[in-house]
């Protein structure tokens, strides 16, 4: 195998990577470079192949999943930054001495407090999320 043909597997993994961003691309693009060095370095093409499929399942298996937990954490992290500032409906009285109360954001419904300590809103009223905490939103009068 020339360095060409390694250099093109490495480029179409990695535009693999960046459209899905799941760490499979990464996988084989690792895989890939190591391919291309072994080329590089002369060995011949069975053992660039071998190693190159070895690191390839090597970082699926091995480092893979840790770098999920990673993307995983900060899509939801992302998601949850793009309801604070939404406006929200109170279907569930939000009362912060009870630790009770249900807003709805869109479509879905979430856990509520008031942003205000011993807040009370009352059900029906609109709210605008000030912040996200876990699946808690905690909300303010719409103003």
């Amino acid at each position: 195998m020339t360095p060409m043909v390694w250099l093109i597997i490495l480029i179409i993994c990695l535009v693999i990577e960046f459209v899905r961003i799941e760490l499979i691309g990464a996988c084989g693009a690792g895989g890939a470079l190591v391919g291309l060095v072994l080329n590089i370095l002369g060995f011949n093409p069975f053992l660039q192949i071998a190693a190159a499929v070895a690191v390839a399942v090597f970082l699926f298996i091995v480092v893979r999943p840790a770098g999920m937990k990673y993307v995983i954490r900060a899509r939801r992290e992302k998601q949850l930054m793009e309801l604070e500032g939404r406006d929200a409906i109170v279907t569930v009285r939000i009362d912060n001495t009870n630790e009770s109360g249900v807003v709805r954001i869109g479509n879905k419904n979430w856990s509520a407090r008031s942003n205000r300590p011993n807040g009370i809103i009352d059900e029906g009223e609109v709210v605008t999320v000030v912040a996200m905490r876990g699946n808690v939103a905690y909300v303010d009068r719409k103003r």
